[in-house]
C-alpha cells in the first residue's frame, strides 16, 4: 500500500464546482495563473470558462476532458478526482457501465451478480500488462500490475476479461498475486467473458491508493489475433507488452486505438518484434476507449 494522496476536504458527493473551487483555494493559484499553466501544455481555456466551472454555471463537456485531467495534475489531485464529478451529458437514456465494449450488456448482468455499487469507485493510475502467446497461438496468460486511486470509498477492484470467440468461460481464471486476494467470479457463457473481484486489505478512503498484482489464465487454447484493454475513464498511464513464443511468430503486428472495441481504428501503426519475440505499446495518458495490439498469422 502506497502513501495516500492529500485531497481537499470535500465529500465524495461534492459537485465538480465545489471540488474545483476547494482544490484551487488549497493551491492558492489565481485563475490567470492556471490559464497560463494550461496554455504551456497546449491547452487553451479562458479565465471566464474556468470561472464558470468553479461557480457551477457551466460544467466541462467531453471535449474538455484533457483540460480537466491537466487540472488534476496542476492542482496535485489524484487522477480522476475531478473527472468523476462531471455530470453525464443529458441523453434519453443513462449510459450503462462498460459502454466502450460490445459485450457491455453481458458485463452489466455479471456486475449485478457481484457488486453493482463497486463500479466506478476506483480510477487506474498506472497499468503494466503482459500478455503471453503460447506455441498454440493462444493468449494463455495475462499478467498485470495495476495502481489505483479511490474516488469514492471502496474495498475491491472489479476485473473484466473476454476470451476469444467461442471460448468456454469456465476455463477463464483470475488469480490474485499480491496486494489483494481473489473474491467472487461471475461468468457469461454467451459472451465468453468473466468479471472477478480483487479484494483489498482495507477500505480505501477518497484519494488513497493501492497497487495490486494479478493474473488471468485462459485455458481454452483458442488462437488469438489481438488484445485490447478498455478504459471507461481517461488519464491512466498504460504499458502493454505481448510476448510471443519463438516457435509461433506472427507475420505482422500493429498497435491500435479505438473509442469502442468494434469501432474504427483511430491509430493503426505497424510494430516490430524485438529479438526475444516481444512487442509493446505505451500510452502516457489514455483516453476513454481501447488500446491494443493486433497481429496476423501466416
Amino acid at each position: 500500500m502506497v502513501r495516500p494522496v492529500e485531497v481537499p476536504a470535500v465529500t465524495a458527493e461534492a459537485s465538480f464546482a465545489d471540488a474545483l473551487r476547494h482544490a484551487i483555494a488549497r493551491r492558492g493559484l489565481a485563475l490567470n495563473r492556471i490559464r497560463s499553466h494550461l496554455a504551456d501544455r497546449g491547452l487553451h481555456v479562458g479565465v471566464a470558462t474556468l470561472s464558470t466551472w468553479q461557480s457551477g454555471r457551466r460544467v466541462p463537456c467531453e471535449d474538455s476532458l484533457a483540460t480537466v485531467t491537466a487540472l488534476e495534475e496542476l492542482l496535485e489531485l489524484p487522477p480522476g478526482w475531478l473527472t468523476v464529478r462531471i455530470p453525464p451529458a443529458r441523453t434519453e437514456t443513462t449510459p450503462q457501465p462498460y459502454a466502450v465494449v460490445d459485450y457491455a450488456e453481458a458485463l452489466t448482468r455479471l456486475l449485478d451478480r457481484l457488486r453493482r455499487d463497486a463500479h466506478g469507485r476506483l480510477r487506474n493510475v498506472t497499468v503494466l500488462e503482459e500478455v503471453r502467446i503460447g506455441a498454440d497461438r493462444s493468449a494463455h496468460r495475462r499478467r498485470v500490475t495495476q495502481s489505483v486511486v479511490a474516488v469514492q470509498p471502496v474495498d475491491r477492484l472489479i476485473i473484466a476479461h473476454q476470451g476469444e470467440p467461442g471460448c468456454d468461460a469456465e476455463r477463464l481464471a483470475l488469480r490474485a498475486v499480491s496486494g489483494c486476494r481473489a473474491g467472487r467470479v461471475a461468468r457469461s457463457p454467451e459472451a465468453g467473458a468473466m468479471l472477478g473481484e480483487l479484494l483489498l486489505d482495507r477500505v480505501l478512503a477518497v484519494g488513497e491508493t493501492a497497487v495490486v498484482h494479478y493474473e488471468i489464465e485462459d485455458r481454452t487454447g483458442l488462437p488469438a489475433t489481438e488484445y485490447q484493454r478498455f478504459s471507461e475513464w481517461g488519464g491512466m498511464h498504460y504499458v502493454l507488452e505481448v510476448q510471443f513464443d519463438r516457435t509461433a511468430l506472427p507475420v505482422r503486428v500493429y498497435e491500435l486505438r479505438r473509442r469502442h472495441t468494434s469501432g474504427p481504428d483511430l491509430i493503426h501503426r505497424e510494430l516490430m518484434l524485438t529479438p526475444d519475440a516481444r512487442v509493446h505499446t505505451i500510452e502516457p495518458s489514455a483516453a476513454p476507449g481501447t488500446i491494443g495490439i493486433t497481429w496476423e498469422w501466416d
